[in-house]
């Protein structure tokens, strides 16, 4: 992904994760597509694009490019997963009190604060956030995009993680190789689904 790109890929991802998600249970309803996508804007300026690998799959539609679908990794670390403090910022943590707000913001954290828990010590592949457009011509975009990468994965023998936030993308998840492992647990109820991908896990 450009870093021009950045504007395009935070608005489809906020608009992927403004319902039905962990995420969207701590933001609240009022401005909640502007707050994601600062959000999302935020997370790819300081760490996806200078740290992580982001793809994006782009269409053509009237002589105009456009992307189709987003993926987020964080890319295997020989220290294991990190768990540092979050935020790690005043910028983040400026971000996060203008998107969760001072209510939801700790709630927040313990969140993601767990889901740095269940992650794997080994090194792997970490699918942060996938977002396809809910079109005719995006499909297939999002599989696209994650085969690619995990070709790259198993060629390095290193496995990938994810967790799931609607049971409905499990399916679609365990297509590409991935196993669900555990639930992780959040604060008020939420929870997510853990899942892992060994290196070599074949597509079906």
């Amino acid at each position: 992904m450009r870093r021009e790109e950045l504007a395009e890929a935070a608005d489809l991802l906020a608009g992927a994760f403004a319902e039905g998600t962990n995420l969207s249970s701590f933001v609240p309803r009022a401005r909640r597509h502007e707050r994601l996508r600062r959000f999302f804007t935020v997370a790819g300026e300081i760490d996806h694009l200078p740290h992580g690998v982001a793809e994006v799959a782009v269409g053509r539609r009237g002589g105009d490019e456009r992307l189709l679908a987003v993926a987020w990794w964080h890319p295997p670390s020989p220290t294991g997963p990190d768990r540092a403090p979050v935020p790690r910022s005043w910028r983040e943590l400026s971000t996060a009190l203008a998107v969760f707000g001072v209510r939801r913001l700790p709630a927040a954290a313990r969140s993601r604060a767990a889901s740095r828990r269940a992650r794997p010590a080994e090194p792997h592949w970490h699918l942060a956030y996938l977002a396809s457009r809910a079109e005719p011509d995006a499909r297939g975009a999002a599989t696209a995009l994650l085969e690619h990468r995990l070709v790259l994965a198993d060629a390095e023998g290193v496995g990938s993680h994810l967790e799931s936030s609607s049971t409905s993308t499990i399916g679609f998840y365990e297509r590409l190789g991935w196993r669900v492992t555990a639930p992780v647990r959040g604060p008020g109820g939420r929870s997510t689904t853990a899942m892992w991908r060994p290196a070599g896990g074949a597509f079906r």
